[in-house]
């Protein structure tokens, strides 16, 4: 079937339509030959009747003539009767049959005369004549007649009524006439046989002058008008030059239409193509990388950007999962709130990190959305992200420009006031003192104004590192500016703990800073001050530590001492 369904696709209008001629002729030639030949059959057949009619007719007549002459009562006349009629052309088999009332009063009579089948008692009960096509002994066709014996007052029954007791109108027997229509069968082959050559002659005939009638038409209506136009088609298709156009002319409205319409469509497709040349364009060009998914979440496409961003390139992505860029940042609550959020409402966007081909971790911004169907089913998913790991880096910067000096990376004054606030809130609600250490460099003047600035700003940083390494990881050491630094001792136990800070950075600053191939030993002047001892507010303890500062220096420098 797919054989055949591809063959009638393959075939040209041409031949499709020489195909239905033909069809169509064929069923004319046997609806033609059905028709004769039933009527030929019907008159052969009525032809058959009429002898058959006629032979039992005779037969009747000849059975009243030996029943005037009371000759019929002599079987062997009854044979000699039937011997001669038996004679007559097509006859294969002659029968008479006895009714009931015959049979009561004179016997069975001849093997012949006795009612032997369904159609000889049909015959005897209705009284009508039966005609009934069959096959003789010698399985040829056949055609048999029964003809009933009416019991009448005229000259074919006159006697019956006497001899047989039987009522006017009633059946004395029958007669049984068999046709051979071995000839006739033959006589209606050799017909059929001419009437299929004839039509057959006829319809090649016909199938010729139509075929010439329909090729010309077609040629000159359709095939050579639809070349011209698969000609423009083909030459559009294989320089893809869009601005052409097909030119059929004006003689067939049909094909002209065709042209003009495949001509609208080339104007269409040459502004959806300019169109999609500026779609490529952007989509190569964009400096977001871009992710086209299916439904399945498959990637099918992606842009260089992509591939400069992910390291990937594009045949090691296309098919793929977008998860291979997945970085294990985010968990799967994370993924699935995501997914709901585009399913929803069709957009998603935000911060994500994700993982190179070569496994570094960077953080992008992602925009995810949906295409739809005309059936509103989604069939797309498309991804915008940027690589924001410089902007993440700038901000880092701000940031730590913000809160940090500059020259020693430490908190700055503000940073450090906010976390010594939050301290003092986390202590009082703890129950734990907080320490408060205002640190200044003994003679620093100096050594700026002997080796420079530059010599100043890397013994403050040897200085910054130092200070990192006496205290613990929740302390904050702070540059309050110039050469003084302050200390947070956050939920300390108790003031000593703040004396053992500053006895630790006393002796750490007794050791010399390499400084530009020079030993500098420079010390520091300590002020303490404890909350809630001596202060329960940010300004307050850094005022008095600042006092107990210098006190300190005017104690001798290179000493601590605690607010009083």
């Amino acid at each position: 079937m797919n054989v055949l369904r591809k063959g009638w696709r393959a075939t040209g209008v041409q031949g499709k339509l020489h195909i239905l001629i033909q069809g169509v002729l064929m069923i004319l030639f046997f609806v033609l030959l059905e028709q004769a030949t039933d009527r030929f059959e019907k008159q052969i057949e009525r032809s058959a009747e009429s002898r058959a009619q006629d032979t039992a007719d005779g037969l009747i007549n000849g059975m009243n003539m030996l029943m005037l002459t009371g000759q019929i009562s002599n079987p062997d006349n009854r044979k000699l009767l039937l011997s001669k009629m038996s004679q007559l052309r097509g006859v294969a088999e002659l029968r008479i049959i006895r009714g009931r009332a015959v049979i009561e009063q004179f016997g069975p009579g001849l093997p012949t005369e006795a009612a032997i089948d369904e159609m000889d008692r049909e015959v005897l009960n209705t009284g009508k004549t039966l005609f009934r096509k069959m096959e003789n002994r010698n399985g040829h066709p056949a055609l048999r007649v029964m003809v009933p014996f009416i019991a009448q007052k005229n000259f074919r029954g006159t006697n019956c009524l006497a001899c047989h007791h039987t009522p006017d109108g009633g059946v004395n027997g029958a007669a049984s006439v068999t046709i051979d229509l071995s000839e006739e069968e033959s006589q209606l082959a050799e017909i059929k046989v001419w009437l299929w050559a004839g039509l057959v002659v006829m319809q090649l005939l016909l199938l010729v002058i139509i075929s010439m009638f329909v090729r010309v038409v077609i040629v000159r209506n359709i095939t050579r008008p639809i070349k011209r136009l698969q000609a423009a088609m083909a030459e559009i298709r294989s320089d893809m030059d869009l601005s052409r156009r097909a030119d059929v002319g004006e003689n067939n409205p049909d094909i002209g239409e065709m042209a003009q319409n495949f001509n609208r469509l080339v104007e269409k497709l040459e502004h959806a193509n300019e169109r999609l040349q500026l779609f490529v364009k952007m989509f190569d060009n964009s400096s977001e990388a871009i992710l086209i998914t299916d439904a399945q979440r498959r990637i099918v496409a992606v842009n260089p950007a992509f591939c400069k961003i992910t390291e990937y390139a594009e045949e090691e992505v296309l098919g793929r999962n977008p998860r291979i860029l997945s970085s294990g940042r985010q968990d799967a609550k994370f993924y699935e709130s995501m997914w709901n959020t585009i399913n929803e409402t069709g957009l998603w966007q935000g911060e994500i990190w994700n993982r190179r081909k070569s496994g570094e971790l960077y953080p992008e911004w992602l925009s995810i959305g949906t295409v739809k169907s005309a059936q509103n089913e989604t069939i797309n998913y498309i991804a915008l992200f940027s690589d924001i790991t410089r902007r993440k880096e700038a901000e880092a910067r701000i940031e730590h420009l913000a809160h940090y000096d500059s020259l020693t990376h430490l908190p700055n004054r503000a940073l450090f006031a906010e976390r010594l606030k939050h301290a003092l809130v986390t202590g009082v609600r703890n129950k734990k003192k907080t320490g408060l250490l205002f640190l200044d460099l003994d003679k620093f003047k100096f050594v700026n104004d002997t080796m420079g600035h530059l010599a100043g700003d890397l013994l403050l940083q040897s200085v910054a590192r130092r200070l990192q390494s006496c205290v613990r990881e929740s302390d904050t050491i702070c540059r309050q500016g110039g050469d003084e630094f302050m200390i947070l001792l956050p939920e300390i136990g108790m003031a000593e703990d703040a004396e053992k800070v500053a006895r630790k950075i006393v002796a750490a600053m007794g050791q010399p800073h390499q400084i530009e191939g020079r030993e500098l030993v420079i010390t520091f002047s300590i002020g303490i001050s404890i909350c809630p001892d001596d202060a329960s507010d940010d300004e307050t303890m850094i005022r008095h530590a600042d006092d107990a500062m210098y006190a300190a220096k005017e104690s001798g420098r290179n000493n601590y001492r605690f607010f009083a």
